[in-house]
């Protein structure tokens, strides 16, 4: 399971609540696949995508507004993400069938969203503490 400690709080309340979900949604299909359900997976994996996407565009905004002046780089790194993100699909459509895709499903996820939270965003955590 994947928890967000406090160190790792934004301390932006959109953000944080962003983090939060992302990490529940992890933990979910990681739980889902720890339990022999694959039928759902797919769905579930397209809908974190969506979210991280719509995540993606919420954070950057923030950026924008608040005048961070690496949002481009930000911006870069997100973009590096996409690929992952078609892998995790890509795992999410042989995990009925193939145990290494689950495997490789459950380690890309908490992978993406350590590299998210951790890697990267806490590099401007100081920059938008307190803002939303």
């Amino acid at each position: 399971m994947v928890q967000l400690s406090e160190t790792f709080l934004m301390e932006s309340q959109a953000l944080d609540k962003d983090h939060q979900r992302l990490v529940e949604m992890v933990n979910d299909i990681t739980q889902m696949l720890d339990g022999g359900e694959t039928e759902n997976c797919k769905t579930k994996v397209l809908d974190f995508v969506e979210f991280v996407k719509s995540h993606f565009a919420r954070e950057e905004q923030l950026l924008n507004k608040v005048g961070y002046p690496n949002v481009d780089k930000h911006q870069k790194h997100h973009k590096e993400l996409y690929p992952k993100m078609n892998h995790m699909l890509e795992f999410a459509d042989m995990v009925a069938v193939n145990v290494q895709a689950r495997e490789s499903l459950k380690k890309e996820l908490v992978f993406f969203v350590m590299d998210d939270v951790i890697t990267t965003d806490l590099d401007f955590k100081k920059f938008i503490s307190g803002s939303s």
